[in-house]
C-alpha cells in the first residue's frame, strides 16, 4: 500500500514538471511568476530526489540479523517417585535379616520374626520419609548406606533394641514418620555429622505420596 503511494505521487509530480516544462518550451512563462516556478521546482525536485535516495538507501541497508533466543533456566531435578519403594518387602526382609547377624543369637524364632516384621514397616516408612525431604535416591539404593542407617534405627550403642520399642515406633510412624522418634534420632545423626546422607531436593508436601 505505501509502495502504491510512493509511485502515484511521484507520478504526479512528474506531471507538473513536464507541463512547467512545455510552459517554458511555449512562451508561456510570464504566465508563471518567479515565485510560483521556484515554489513548484522546491516542491519536486527535493522529494524526487529523496525519495529516490531513501530507496537506494533502504536497499543498501543489510538484512537485521535474528537475535538468538535467551537461554532457558536449567531444570529442576525431577522429584523421586515416591509411590515405589527401593525394596520389596521380602528383599528388604532378607537384608535386615543379614544385617542382624549375631543379635539373634539366643533369639527364638518368634521373637525374630517379630524384630524383622517391625524392622521391615519402620525401615519402609524412613525411606520414604527420606526420599520427601530430598535425600538422595542414589545413596538410599546402596547396600552400605542402608546398612549404615540401620546401625543408627536399629542397633543403638551396639544392641539389639526391645520388641516393645520397635512396636512403639511402628505406632509411631503410622501417625507421622517425620515426628516419629526413629526419624528425628535420624536426622539429629545427619546434622550432627555422624551419618553422611547427600541431600539433592526437598520435595514439597503435595508431591509427597
Amino acid at each position: 500500500m505505501k509502495k502504491k503511494l510512493m509511485m502515484k505521487d511521484r507520478i504526479l509530480r512528474g506531471f507538473f514538471f513536464t507541463l512547467l516544462l512545455c510552459m517554458l518550451k511555449n512562451g508561456m512563462y510570464s504566465l508563471v511568476s518567479d515565485f510560483d516556478l521556484y515554489t513548484i521546482l522546491a516542491w519536486w525536485i527535493p522529494t524526487f530526489y529523496m525519495d529516490d535516495v531513501g530507496a537506494s538507501s533502504q536497499s543498501s541497508l543489510p538484512p537485521a540479523e535474528p537475535q538468538a533466543p535467551e537461554p532457558l533456566p536449567p531444570a529442576e531435578p525431577q522429584a523421586p517417585d515416591l509411590s515405589h519403594t527401593l525394596l520389596d518387602d521380602n528383599t528388604r526382609r532378607a537384608e535386615l535379616d543379614e544385617r542382624a547377624g549375631f543379635h539373634f543369637v539366643g533369639l527364638s524364632e518368634e521373637k525374630k520374626e517379630k524384630v524383622l516384621l517391625a524392622q521391615v514397616q519402620i525401615e519402609r516408612a524412613i525411606e520414604k520419609a527420606l526420599l520427601s525431604d530430598g535425600y538422595s535416591r542414589d545413596e538410599l539404593s546402596q547396600r552400605s548406606k542402608r546398612d549404615e542407617i540401620r546401625g543408627f534405627l536399629f542397633y543403638r550403642n551396639g544392641k539389639l533394641l526391645s520388641i516393645k520399642k520397635y512396636e512403639s515406633y511402628v505406632e509411631e510412624v503410622k501417625f507421622g514418620t517425620h515426628r516419629s522418634q526413629p526419624y528425628q534420632d535420624l536426622i539429629h545423626a545427619i546434622s550432627d555429622s555422624y551419618l553422611f546422607l547427600k541431600k539433592v531436593k526437598k520435595i514439597k508436601r503435595w508431591e509427597r505420596g
